[in-house]
């Protein structure tokens, strides 16, 4: 009789216990990575396993590169950031390119490098501050444009008679805290400034027009002022929109802190030889040699002259 061989079809049995073991598995794997609440645990050192690099969803979002944070960053102060950057990679590339050129003389290597960084220097005390201020005050902006406000009503304004519905709400919620106060010594229980604020604060959007515009700015201003945290006074009420203008002002603060303002100095003394301590730092750095570039030396005096 010819043999049986064992078709695609043919299976296993399973036994109900292993059935269920293994849909158990199937279940509770892919929440090895979740913390209580349903929420994803992340994890530091967790690397990219998609083409695109990104990790999966059990592993979390990995952490932007300096290139890419500056390549996909827009607003004032971007530009010069970038110029920054490229002034200072230029002249690390130069530094890189002299060391490797035999051809010039170490007189030669040592003037021109001083030169450029002098010049990159100045270039760069001009540029960063700047960037860095343009940065935050467009921050500024955008933290503002996060609070909501009644229409036709802003945090700021330059009209004399909504300065002073202003002032004079100012001055109501300032009474209405500091009597709270004084309630709360006599009782049980204790006034909180930011339960007041944020009460009035919603009474002032709800009211709109010139008198609740001039609730929510008054309202806004003591939380400043008091260092109150405003984000508990005015998170309930905030649209998409608004989150947004906050996550965009959180992204320019934090470009605002990697702006470099330092400059490296030449692997160079002054007087034509190497810095070899210096040198270290530009050894794999790109090269590009000016073969264009004429040589130069310096005359020397005979000595016995």
């Amino acid at each position: 009789m010819p043999k049986k061989t064992a078709t695609p079809e043919a299976r296993t049995e399973t036994s109900p216990e292993e059935a269920a073991a293994t849909t158990s598995e199937a279940t509770t794997a892919p929440l090895s990575h979740v913390v209580a609440g349903g929420l994803p645990r992340f994890n530091f050192s967790a690397r990219p396993t998609t083409e695109e690099g990104m990790t999966s969803e059990a592993t979390g979002p990995i952490r932007q590169s300096y290139e890419s944070v500056q390549s996909e960053a827009r607003g004032p102060g971007v530009e010069e950031w970038r110029q920054v950057d490229k002034a200072r990679s230029d002249l690390a590339e130069l530094y890189n390119n002299l060391r490797e050129d035999d051809r010039y003389a170490p007189e030669y290597k040592a003037e021109t490098a001083w030169a450029r960084y002098e010049e990159t220097r100045a270039q760069v005390e001009r540029l960063a501050p700047e960037a860095r201020q343009k940065m935050l005050k467009g921050a500024e902006g955008l933290e503002r444009m996060s609070i909501p406000t009644p229409e036709s009503e802003g945090l700021i304004t330059k009209d004399t008679d909504k300065l002073l519905l202003t002032a004079h709400e100012r001055s109501r919620l300032e009474g209405l805290i500091n009597r709270a106060e004084k309630a709360a010594d006599k009782g049980p229980f204790k006034a909180s400034p930011i339960d007041l604020l944020k009460a009035e604060y919603k009474r002032g959007l709800d009211q709109g027009g010139p008198g609740g515009g001039a609730t929510v700015r008054a309202a806004y201003e003591l939380a400043r002022d008091w260092g109150l945290d405003i984000h508990q006074i005015v998170d309930a009420h905030r649209k998409d929109h608004h989150r947004g203008a906050l996550e965009d002002a959180q992204a320019a603060r934090m470009r605002a802190d990697m702006v470099g303002r330092t400059v490296p100095q030449p692997p160079f003394k002054r007087g034509g030889h190497e810095d070899r301590a210096a040198a270290g730092t530009y050894r794999n750095a790109p090269a590009f040699i000016p073969r264009d570039h004429p040589l130069q030396f310096k005359k020397r005096r005979p000595s016995w002259k």
